[in-house]
């Protein structure tokens, strides 16, 4: 089985990472970075998407079925937020830093 929110007239899918799991709104972000119509697609079969309160159920759908079919991806712990904060905290001590003299 397949399922996938498709964007256009032309029906271009909204490509989801394999190796990544995905929360309705993230879904629902990346929808508004392209243009409508949008469209479910199931098993070959289009089902248009005619409002917003609809296309909210769909990428709630839609992300459901990519972390079933993504079964084996992590399930996400914090670290990749947590490492990028220890980032930016030392990036800013050394900012801090470039102004001493010696």
């Amino acid at each position: 089985m397949t399922m996938e929110i498709c964007h256009a007239y032309t029906h271009r899918p909204i490509r989801l990472s394999a190796t990544r799991r995905y929360t309705w709104d993230q879904v629902r972000a990346m929808c508004k970075r392209v243009s409508g119509p949008f469209s479910l697609k199931v098993e070959d079969k289009l089902i248009p998407i005619p409002d917003e309160s609809t296309l909210r159920f769909a990428c709630q759908a839609s992300a459901a079925y990519h972390d079933w079919v993504a079964y084996n991806v992590p399930e996400e712990d914090g670290f990749c937020e947590e490492m990028a904060e220890i980032e930016r905290k030392v990036l800013d001590e050394m900012e801090d830093t470039s102004d001493y003299q010696y």
